[in-house]
């Protein structure tokens, strides 16, 4: 796209030193816009504040500054109208904002499809990893059992906290998660796929080492209520927050004390071991608590269905997923023998 508009180029020489106005005509004038400009443009119409844009793109101000005002040059017409308080759209900025982020969509959306199918072809997996000792050795072990195929399959491990895998998958960061799915429920069912890896029937506490109810066998969940209770945040995964709150709702906690939600669960478990409240956590951590914490059985039964699933994208190649669900299946510290439900790969309506 080439400038169109010479006299709004002489408006902003005349604003410019010598040397910033030789440079500008020698080097940058004509000039097309590019994909990233675009970014930069949105950032600042959407955060309305260059210093804000500048803030979320981790770039010096003056810097994104100086690229708004390129993009300017590049499409002949002031873009932003700029104030003390910030910015705002001019009228021409206005009628570009959407066909811009419709662009950026786009273009996001061709890269992670050109990336899907280079790692289809060349039979690679991006798997996340969640902080559960026993998932993550069998992904390793995984990893190498696959490699030994013929054609092989590669395993790219990318450390995420599990609450975020379920969105990890739909925006193609990764293409096979773990999550803990109510009543076989995925959300956006027409796009993941998933396959059980075993049921968690029992919910444990997860506690400070010291805590005074270290030396019970079963905890009542009331004798808890009074602490703060850590949960993930209910936008990772409703059903999941829902069914922690019915549950301790059945056991007579209708209006549990809650501490902020967590992003992981190092971060919770951090918190729990230097005695700042407590977890509802299912067999990973229970049956494996970290070094400072110690797990108690929940005196209530997991009445709605509830398993550890592998999740994928329908996008992925499908007999590189089966060869790693296979293997996962075939771990007896992972699935806790014959927990699992027998089936194949499901949506939401199986």
């Amino acid at each position: 796209m080439s400038i169109q508009h010479p006299r709004y180029v002489l408006r902003y020489i005349r604003g410019e030193s010598v040397a910033s106005a030789v440079f500008f005509l020698v080097f940058l004038w004509p000039m097309s816009v590019e994909l990233a400009q675009w970014r930069l443009f949105l950032a600042v119409a959407d955060e309305g504040s260059l210093n804000r844009a500048a803030v979320h793109l981790a770039m010096d101000q003056p810097a994104l500054s100086r690229a708004v005002r390129r993009l300017e040059l590049a499409v002949g017409t002031p873009l932003f109208i700029r104030s003390r308080g910030g910015t705002t759209l001019t009228a021409s900025g206005a009628k570009l904002v959407e066909q811009a982020r419709s662009l950026v969509v786009a273009a996001d959306a061709l890269e992670a499809a050109a990336h899907a199918e280079a790692r289809s072809s060349a039979r690679v997996l991006r798997v996340g990893a969640p902080e559960f000792y026993a998932l993550t050795a069998a992904l390793a072990n995984a990893s190498r059992a696959l490699r030994a195929l013929d054609p092989p399959v590669r395993i790219d491990l990318l450390r995420l906290p599990w609450t975020t895998h379920l969105g990890a998958v739909l925006n193609r960061t990764i293409d096979v998660g773990f999550a803990l799915i109510v009543d076989h429920r995925l959300p956006v069912p027409d796009v993941l796929l998933s396959t059980p890896l075993r049921a968690e029937r029992q919910a444990y506490a997860l506690l400070p080492a010291g805590h005074p109810l270290a030396g019970v066998d079963i905890v009542d969940p009331r004798a808890l209520a009074a602490e703060p209770l850590h949960l993930p945040s209910r936008d990772d995964n409703p059903d999941l927050y829902d069914l922690a709150l019915e549950l301790l709702a059945d056991s007579g906690v209708s209006a549990p004390h809650l501490a902020p939600p967590y992003d992981s669960t190092a971060t919770v478990v951090q918190y729990v071991a230097s005695g700042h409240g407590w977890a509802m956590m299912t067999g990973n951590i229970g049956r494996y608590p970290p070094a400072g914490t110690i797990s108690r059985p929940l005196d209530f039964t997991v009445r709605r269905q509830v398993h550890l699933e592998i999740v994928w994208h329908r996008d992925t190649d499908a007999t590189a997923v089966r060869a790693l669900t296979d293997h996962l299946l075939a771990t007896p510290e992972l699935t806790f023998a014959n927990e699992v439900d027998a089936g194949g790969p499901r949506t939401a309506d199986r």
